[in-house]
């Protein structure tokens, strides 16, 4: 099997990237999945009063992000059936126990290189060619026409690489709806909107020009 009841040992393992609420591991002995570890809530820290107090008194509101990831991810999943490999987000395939906590089993999205796909914001440093420009708006493309809600689209939460279909654009974080009133879930247009507005602020950070009539992106 591949994932077993055992506890996955990390213990020798070093984090390849560190959030507020997850520390994302390689899995060990399988090259092609990542494990985004939670955060014990004594280690986390934050500059918001608000947080800190719903962690205390609210211990599992640190779920909340990688559930409303998962119903997103199974919405995304049921509207694409066979040609699931199309999907723009990274894969979630499980929960693990690991020697550093809880954990959820995601797929790893390699660069062309082999290694570690980039960020958005790393490719866009030396502008973007022409396959990766098309590879950036056929993501746009499935965003909206998926109707994907995303409440944190920003080139960091963008990787640039292949699941061994070419090249192409897939989000690793920052989607799921997480209002109480699931409106942009509920709401096309309201999503369009809160999309447009995010890709545009891409464009602005990273030198790119977004023409939200087109929704594609060019360089600027």
């Amino acid at each position: 099997m591949l994932f077993t009841a055992k506890t996955i040992d990390l213990s020798d393992s070093q984090p390849i990237a560190n959030g507020t609420v997850r520390s994302v591991y390689d899995f060990p002995g399988h090259p092609d999945l990542l494990i985004k570890v939670f955060t014990r809530s004594q280690d986390r820290v934050s500059h918001r009063l608000g947080k800190r107090l719903a962690w205390k008194l609210f211990p599992e509101a640190q779920y909340r992000s990688t559930l409303k990831e998962l119903e997103c991810e199974l919405r995304v999943s049921l509207k694409l059936g066979t040609e699931i490999e199309r999907s723009p987000l990274s894969r979630m395939l499980g929960v693990v126990q690991t020697t550093h906590g809880a954990g959820v089993v995601v797929e790893r999205i390699s660069g062309l290189d082999g290694g570690l796909a980039p960020k958005l914001y790393e490719v866009c440093r030396s502008g973007l060619d022409a396959p990766v420009l098309e590879a950036l708006n056929a993501f746009v493309a499935q965003m909206f026409d998926l109707h994907i809600v995303a409440r944190d689209v920003k080139s960091s939460n963008i990787v640039y690489g292949t699941r061994g279909a070419g090249p192409a654009c897939f989000l690793i974080d920052g989607y799921g709806e997480r209002n109480l009133i699931p409106l942009r879930s509920l709401s096309q247009r309201l999503n369009d909107r809160s999309l447009n507005k995010q890709f545009s602020l891409i464009a602005q950070k990273a030198g790119l020009a977004w023409n939200a009539d087109k929704r594609t992106f060019s360089n600027s």
